[in-house]
């Protein structure tokens, strides 16, 4: 996603420099994952933030939260089944010049079919248990770390010069032309601290989930450790990939150019080439390099795509699991397989509600809440820094039980508390 959002950032944030915003998430990311992490040592339960609130404030709050953080996880993946079919299959057909056949898997019939197949198949891996799930995902990881390397290495290699000359090739219009045009239009010359901290926000939304490992805290052994390793980890390596590709893009694109380019698709400019589509970097991509290593390269960022609706589809599992252990839902929904371990159940459950919203995603505008994404998960982090805050004296029976790590203090002030306020600023 991190070609797609950086391109809306660009869009609504002309002048945002888009390497900076990656390395000014790492941080905030970071101080966000460690209290996230200690929170879950304090209580290791399928369920995270759910059971977290819960106990600490109150377990109708802790549900309600959980429940937008459910219905948002299935919409997400819902949204992405689209980005397989028309952003990564039907760009594969197309530079291949079958351009019928990428028409025919760009409609919602086909997204449809595809969903219901890849859900299914969601299913029978994590049923299989988390090691299994875990396994898919690192294929995934390493088809996505191919695809990344492949598209540094060639804007790198072939550089702006030739980009500039096949996209006036394919186009029509000129790279400078794009510049010049953008310019006229009112696009600011150079980049914009301002705009730069304001396309943060779209940077962010790409980290959002490097602390999914606590909803399944409960299956997670030395919790106390791999926990802390695994967010913070996932940050720094997300950070730096994040970086990199947009790097890359700007040395081997120019980054004047795309930001001139989102800006022209933005007002709405004749002399912007692409009509209604908009200026995604793995599109970009194909004036770099010949058809049969630009469908690699999509393959690597499709399983990106695939990977996340995996986790999504993962983590809602857990998350009705936990509501049903505690007996918010039927407590059928908590049966566990006893060859693996996998709450069978709820997983059913969840496959059925994820194919349902599929279906609402692309024929009705019943899921459009989706828009309010970042203002929903900031309402359920300020929720969790909150029970954080009053867990010692609310809760002081568990707190008092909880590893030293949880309890440690920087003068009389827990630093779970601390990093509970930072999240909530």
């Amino acid at each position: 996603a991190i070609l797609v959002y950086g391109v809306w950032a660009s869009i609504i944030y002309p002048g945002a420099h888009l390497p900076t915003t990656a390395l000014l998430a790492i941080p905030i990311s970071i101080i966000i994952g460690l209290f996230y992490a200690i929170f879950s040592i304090a209580m290791p339960r399928a369920g995270g933030d759910y059971i977290w609130v819960s106990r600490i404030l109150h377990p109708s709050i802790g549900y309600a939260m959980n429940f937008f953080l459910f219905m948002l996880v299935l919409s997400v993946a819902g949204a992405y089944v689209p980005w397989f079919t028309q952003y990564v299959l039907a760009s594969i057909l197309e530079a291949h010049g079958l351009i019928d056949l990428a028409a025919a898997v760009s409609t919602n019939e086909f997204a449809f079919a595809f969903a219901v197949v890849y859900y299914l198949i969601c299913a029978a891996i994590i049923s299989r248990g988390a090691k299994a799930t875990t396994k898919v995902l690192w294929a995934y990881f390493i088809l996505v770390l191919i695809g990344l390397a492949l598209y540094a290495g060639a804007l790198l290699l072939v550089g702006r010069q030739v980009f500039a000359a096949k996209f006036a090739a394919a186009t029509g219009v000129s790279y400078t032309k794009v510049i010049e045009e953008a310019v006229k239009a009112g696009f600011p010359q150079g980049f914009l601290l301002s705009a730069t901290l304001l396309g943060l926000t779209f940077t962010y939304i790409n980290f959002l989930g490097f602390h999914f490992s606590v909803y399944l805290a409960g299956e997670i052994k030395e919790v106390h450790k791999s926990q802390i390793i695994a967010i913070i980890g996932a940050v720094v390596v997300f950070g730096l990939i994040s970086w990199l590709a947009y790097e890359v893009s700007y040395i081997g694109m120019g980054g004047e150019f795309l930001g001139a380019l989102s800006y022209l698709y933005a007002v709405g400019s004749d002399v912007y080439p692409f009509g209604a589509r908009e200026p995604f970097f793995m599109w970009l991509f194909r004036y770099v390099v010949d058809p049969t290593t630009y469908t690699i390269f999509m393959i690597g960022w499709g399983a990106m795509v695939l990977a996340a609706i995996l986790t999504y589809v993962a983590s809602a599992v857990r998350f009705v699991f936990a509501w049903a252990f505690d007996r918010v839902v039927p407590t059928f929904l908590s049966n566990v397989d006893v060859r693996y371990h996998s709450p069978y159940a709820a997983l059913i459950f969840v496959t059925a509600v994820a194919i349902i919203f599929q279906a609402l995603w692309l024929w009705t505008p019943l899921l459009q809440y989706f828009a309010y994404i970042v203002f929903g998960w900031m309402i359920m982090q300020i929720i969790t820094s909150i029970a954080a805050i009053v867990f010692p004296r609310v809760r002081r029976d568990i707190w008092e039980r909880s590893p030293p790590i949880v309890r440690a203090r920087i003068g009389p002030i827990p630093i779970l508390s601390t990093l509970a306020v930072i999240s909530i600023i």
